[in-house]
């Protein structure tokens, strides 16, 4: 399959070069060539990409993709009131519903132009049929809140776990202790014992509210941060969710460990969170920070076109710094960022041997206009949005075509 004259193409290699009229090869899942006017190669697809913006798929690192039903079902609250109202909703749902839910969520991010989804949730096996369905690609952890499931203890986390032997080739597993005062500090050494094992990456909430660092430091005498340090929890396949209320010793723990973060500006802005996440103090530590839209339940979108553009605007706001962020910066964690996350260094970029994971942005759209090359990253961050996208591929497989699902996805030759 050829990308043929894409109008810019993003490329995000280590020089961040935009490039103009370039044609993009794919071969099986993978980018083979990129240049001005390649050959056809016998009767290989053509997608026009003259009137497109061609970027990097974008990758979510936090979401809960069973919850997108529970879409609006709890506004306008703080994050305890807000849990406690969806917890009960959840309680409810049968295992076809959080099925349905995933299923929604798989397609809402598609076409919004996500390739990739870390997905935290304590039935795993819904994203992972919804994203092999749908061809997205996904890293499905199970999420074990011991507080919300009555006889779970450290002896079956191996049993919960999803058998790795049947994922679809896109998916991949992981273990997500939902949070410090969700699982006692046995199952989290148990956690991090099991993931250690086999070689699985790990998610777990962390310093969200006020209220949660305070009643960690009051029941255990330290900070979230120090808590899981000390507990040998911490390290480079470990994502961090949240971390609004970090302080910088908690910080420099985090950049020794090669932890990284999944920052999840809007979620936390509407359910009140009341701190921004110490962003620049991150980078300035080179910790590795990704983006997330957390749960549609709570964001109330898996948009991260949106996401990209408040992140930017809240730091800028809080740091009273107009350059706090560039765009840049922001599209680097929705991208680079999110995949090292999720431990997978050839997606984030397009480059020659990097993964065909790419979607792309309608030109002819009155929003994204007038454009130049000098313009397009920002217009990626503040003016475009999810229903900007026009071509989604995923491991080499095109997905969506001129914004509409491709019924039965092409395998791009």
């Amino acid at each position: 399959m050829l990308l043929s004259n894409a109008r810019f193409l993003v490329t995000q290699d280590a020089q961040r070069t935009v490039l103009e009229d370039v044609d993009v090869r794919i071969e099986g899942s993978r980018i083979a060539r990129i240049g001005r006017a390649l050959p056809r190669i016998g009767d290989e697809g053509i997608l026009d990409c003259s009137q497109r913006i061609v970027l990097p798929g974008l990758v979510n690192a936090h979401t809960h993709l069973g919850m997108t039903s529970l879409r609006g079902a709890s506004d306008d609250k703080e994050l305890a009131s807000w849990l406690a109202d969806v917890q009960r909703a959840e309680h409810a749902m049968s295992a076809d519903d959080v099925r349905a839910s995933a299923y929604l969520g798989v397609a809402e991010a598609l076409r919004t132009g996500t390739t990739c989804v870390a997905d935290q949730y304590y039935l795993p096996e819904a994203t992972i049929e919804a994203a092999g369905a749908l061809g997205m690609r996904a890293l499905a952890l199970r999420d074990f809140f011991t507080a919300h499931e009555p006889g779970l203890d450290a002896k079956r986390i191996g049993q919960l776990m999803p058998d790795a032997a049947a994922l679809p080739p896109t998916v991949r597993v992981g273990v997500a202790p939902h949070s410090i005062y969700g699982t006692d500090e046995g199952f989290l050494r148990a956690a991090r014992a099991y993931a250690s094992a086999h070689r699985l990456r790990m998610m777990i909430h962390v310093a969200e509210t006020r209220a949660e660092r305070a009643e960690c430091k009051r029941r255990l005498g330290m900070l979230p941060v120090e808590y899981l340090a000390r507990i040998g929890f911490l390290g480079p396949d470990v994502v961090l969710a949240h971390c609004n209320w970090l302080t910088k010793g908690e910080l420099d723990l985090v950049a020794r460990s090669g932890a990284c973060v999944a920052h999840c500006a809007q979620s936390n802005m509407k359910l009140a969170g009341g701190s921004a996440m110490p962003l620049r103090e991150m980078l300035e530590r080179e910790i590795p920070v990704a983006l997330g839209t957390d749960s549609a339940a709570s964001n109330n979108a898996l948009d991260m076109f949106r996401e990209m553009h408040v992140a930017a605007l809240l730091h800028k706001h809080h740091y009273w710094m107009g350059d706090a962020v560039s765009a840049q910066q922001v599209f680097d964690m929705a991208t680079l960022g999110g995949a090292r996350a999720i431990g997978m260094e050839d997606l984030g970029s397009l480059e020659e041997g990097k993964l065909a994971d790419i979607a792309t942005l309608d030109l002819t759209d009155l929003n994204l206009m007038p454009v130049a090359r000098e313009r397009v990253v920002s217009h990626i961050v503040y003016a475009a949005n999810g229903m900007n996208v026009a071509d989604v591929i995923v491991d080499g497989r095109l997905l969506l075509r001129g914004k509409r699902f491709v019924e039965d996805a092409e395998v791009l030759s």
